[in-house]
C-alpha cells in the first residue's frame, strides 16, 4: 500500500499539480513538520514564481531535517529569488559549515557573488556624486551626523545616525542575517568605533556563530572597557562556547561597572548553575529579581536552580510567578510541568506541558517533557507520539532518542528500541543510560555477549552505574557464576546484601 507522501510525489512528477498540492497539504494537516511534504509544497510554490510563499515551507523542511542537502539548496534558491541575497549568503555559509558542498552549492555561491558585484557597482555609481558633495561639508555639518549616543565617549568618528538607526531596526526586529551584514559593514568602515562590534557580537550569538561572537565581543570590550553591556554580551558568547569561568569573569565585570544591572546578575546565575555552583546561582537570580521584580526569565531560572536543589515546591512557586508575569512564557510552562511531575502531580504536569506546546508548537523540549509525563501515566503509545514529534523538531538530540527507545522497549518492540538506542549512542557516545538500557534489552532477548559489552561500556563511562553492574551480575548468575554475579550485585548496591534477588537466595 502506497503512503500518502508517495502518492503526492507521484502526482507531482506526473505534473498533476493541484492533486499534488492537495495531498501535500493533507499530510501537513496531520504532520505539520513533515520535511518532504513541506519541501515539495515549497517547490510547487517556486514553480509558479511565488518564492515568498515557498520560504516558510522550505525553512520548516530544513529545520526538520538539516542533514538533507537538497533542503539547503532549495531554501537558498528561494531566498535569492525573493531578493534576499544577504540572508541567502548567511544560510549558504551555515550550510557549508555543516558540510554542504558540490557543484550546485558552488553555482549558488557564484550567483550570489555576481549579484553582490552588480549591487556594488550600482551603489558605486549612485554614491560617486554624493561622496564628492561630502568632501565640501563643513566641520559643523559633519558633527550633525554623529549619534548623540556617541558624543562625549571619547571615541573616534563613528557611524551616522542613519546608519545606527538602520542597524538597530534590523537587530530589534530580529532580522539577524541583515543585521549581521550591516554590522560587519560598520566594523570595516569604522574599525575603531565600538558600536558596530558590540551589535555584531550580539547578532553573531543569535546566529550561533559562537567563536566569531567572542572575537567581536572582545573587540567591543577593548574599545570601550567601561561598557557594562558589552562585558555582559561577551559573557554570553563565552558561556555559549562552554567557557564558563571566563563568562563568570565578564559578568562580574559588568556588575562591577553597573551594580544595578539585573540582566548581568541573571546571566551570572546561569553561568554559576552550569558550573554546578547552584547555591551561588540562587543568590544571583534573587539579586536580579530584587533589582527587577518583573524579570520573568530570572524567576523561571531560579525555579530551575531550586528544583536542582530538591526544593521542588519552591520551584513551582517561581515558575507560577514567571507565568503570571508572562502568560505566554512557554519555557516556564514546560518547566512547571517537570516540577509537577517530580511531585507526582501528573495530570497537572500534563496540562502544563500541553500549554507550553499550545503557545509554542515547535518547542521540542515541551514535547519531550510531555512524553515523559505520558509515559509515567502509562500512556505509552501517546508518549511515543510526543517523543517522535520532539525528534522531528530536534533530530540531533540523543536524549530524546533514548527516551523514545525506552518507551518502545516498554511497548514490547525490542527491535525498534534497539535501533533507536543505537541512534542515540551514535549521536552521543557517552550517553551512559543508553548503553545500559541497550544492555538490558539485549539481555532480555538472549543476546548475552552483546548485552555484556553494552553494560561494560556503560561502566567504563560511569563506574558507579548501578543498573549496568546489576545487569552484569544477572548475566553471571544466569551462567552459573554465582560468586562473580553476587559480587557485582553487592558492589552495585553499596555492599548491601539483599535477601532476595530475582529468585536467587543470597546468603
Amino acid at each position: 500500500m502506497q503512503t500518502p507522501i508517495t502518492l503526492a510525489v507521484e502526482a507531482h512528477r506526473a505534473n498533476k499539480l493541484e492533486e499534488a498540492e492537495a495531498l501535500y497539504r493533507a499530510i501537513l494537516k496531520d504532520k505539520p513538520q513533515h520535511p518532504d511534504a513541506n519541501h515539495n509544497l515549497g517547490i510547487l510554490a517556486m514553480s509558479v514564481n511565488k518564492p515568498a510563499d515557498a520560504l516558510p515551507l522550505l525553512r520548516t523542511a530544513l529545520e526538520a531535517n538539516p542533514k538533507q542537502g537538497q533542503y539547503w539548496l532549495s531554501y537558498i534558491d528561494a531566498l535569492i529569488k525573493d531578493n534576499q541575497p544577504d540572508t541567502a549568503r548567511v544560510v549558504l555559509e551555515q550550510g557549508r559549515e555543516m558540510g554542504l558542498s558540490g557543484e550546485q552549492v558552488d553555482a549558488l555561491g557564484q550567483q550570489l557573488s555576481a549579484r553582490g558585484e552588480e549591487l556594488e557597482s550600482a551603489q558605486t555609481k549612485r554614491t560617486t556624486s554624493t561622496q564628492q558633495r561630502k568632501k565640501s561639508l563643513s566641520t559643523k555639518e559633519k558633527k550633525k551626523n554623529v549619534s548623540p549616543a556617541q558624543r562625549g565617549l571619547g571615541q573616534p568618528s563613528g557611524p551616522t545616525q542613519a546608519e545606527v538607526n538602520a542597524l538597530v531596526a534590523q537587530y530589534q526586529s530580529g532580522q539577524y542575517a541583515g543585521a549581521e551584514v550591516l554590522a560587519e559593514t560598520l566594523t570595516h568602515k569604522y574599525p575603531d568605533h565600538q558600536f558596530g562590534w558590540k551589535i555584531l557580537a550580539a547578532v553573531l550569538g543569535f546566529l550561533g556563530k559562537r567563536h566569531d561572537a567572542v572575537i567581536a565581543g572582545q573587540k567591543a570590550v577593548s574599545l570601550v572597557s567601561s561598557d557594562a553591556q558589552a562585558h555582559s554580551n561577551l559573557g554570553n558568547a563565552l558561556k555559549d562556547l562552554g567557557r564558563l569561568e571566563e563568562a563568570e569573569i565578564s559578568y562580574r565585570q559588568a556588575i562591577a561597572l553597573e551594580p544595578d544591572y539585573a540582566q548581568a546578575h541573571g546571566n551570572l546565575g546561569i553561568a554559576l548553575k552550569d558550573l554546578g555552583r547552584i547555591e551561588e546561582a540562587v543568590i544571583s537570580y534573587r539579586q536580579a529579581i530584587a533589582l527587577k521584580p518583573d524579570f520573568a526569565q530570572a524567576h523561571s531560572n531560579l525555579g530551575n536552580a531550586l528544583r536542582d536543589l530538591g526544593r521542588v515546591e519552591e520551584a513551582v512557586i517561581r515558575y507560577r510567578q514567571a507565568i503570571a508575569l508572562k502568560p505566554d512564557f512557554a519555557q516556564a510552562h514546560s518547566n512547571l510541568g517537570n516540577a509537577l511531575r517530580d511531585l507526582g502531580r501528573l495530570e497537572e504536569a500534563e496540562a502544563s506541558c500541553k500549554q507550553a506546546i499550545a503557545i509554542e508548537p515547535r518547542f521540542s523540549d515541551a514535547h519531550t517533557n510531555l512524553g515523559g509525563v505520558l509515559q509515567d501515566l502509562g500512556l505509552r503509545e501517546d508518549a511515543e507520539v510526543s517523543y517522535r514529534k520532539a525528534i522531528a523538531l530536534k533530530p540531533d538530540s540523543a536524549e530524546v532518542q533514548y527516551n523514545l527507545g525506552s518507551v518502545l522497549q516498554e511497548l514490547g518492540r525490542p527491535e525498534e528500541a534497539e535501533v533507536i538506542y543505537r541512534q542515540a549512542i551514535a549521536l552521543k557516545p557517552g550517553l551512559v543510560d543508553a548503553h545500559s538500557n541497550l544492555g538490558a534489552l539485549l539481555q532480555q532477548i538472549g543476546r548475552l555477549e552483546e548485552a555484556e559489552a553494552s553494560y561494560k561500556r556503560a561502566i567504563e563511562l560511569n563506574p558507579s552505574s548501578i543498573n549496568a553492574k546489576v545487569g552484569l551480575g544477572k548475566i553471571s548468575l544466569s551462567r552459573g557464576l554465582h560468586e562473580d554475579g553476587l559480587s557485582r550485585i553487592r558492589e552495585a548496591n553499596g555492599s548491601i546484601i539483599f535477601n532476595i534477588f530475582n529468585g536467587w537466595s543470597i546468603k
